[in-house]
């Protein structure tokens, strides 16, 4: 099992100016941003998905 990873707060700020321009980034945009924050492709798409489901959790509150 791997460990899990944190992202780091230039990732954070990266990854949220990214969000707030688009909620589903495609599969080039995630590889662009795998390159910059050096993330796998899939952890980018993996932290998309729990931003949108975090963004609908506050809105329901």
């Amino acid at each position: 099992k791997r460990k899990r990873r944190r992202t780091s707060h230039d990732e954070q700020i990266l990854l949220d100016s990214f969000f707030r321009k688009n909620h589903f980034p495609n599969a080039a945009l995630r590889q662009i941003l795998s390159a910059d924050t050096g993330m796998s492709a899939r952890a980018v798409q993996i932290w998309f998905q729990n931003r949108r489901q975090a963004e609908r959790k506050k809105k329901s509150k």
